[in-house]
């Protein structure tokens, strides 16, 4: 099992969510953390930058995995129009 770590800008926007979007996107997060490869998750590798990105609803998670340490690093929680902008 992965570990999830949050940078500062991820877990303030989700903080700020309305409580069910949260509860959908954590426990996505949860099923990531056990299994990162499962097909069922809606997860691709990001063109043009590195990481991955996970789609839930209308909501991007944008992240980084490190597989020899087991660690997956949440980046940004976006809605999709805004989850590529830099």
């Amino acid at each position: 099992m992965y570990v999830l770590k949050y940078k500062r800008q991820a877990r303030n926007y989700l903080a700020r969510l309305p409580r069910k979007t949260k509860s959908s996107i954590v426990t996505r997060l949860h099923q990531l953390a056990t299994d990162p490869d499962d097909p069922a998750l809606d997860v691709d590798v990001l063109k043009g930058r590195q990481g991955y990105r996970l789609r839930v609803g209308h909501y991007r998670v944008l992240y980084t995995r490190e597989d020899d340490r087991l660690i997956i690093e949440i980046v940004k929680v976006r809605p999709r129009d805004d989850a590529y902008k830099r």
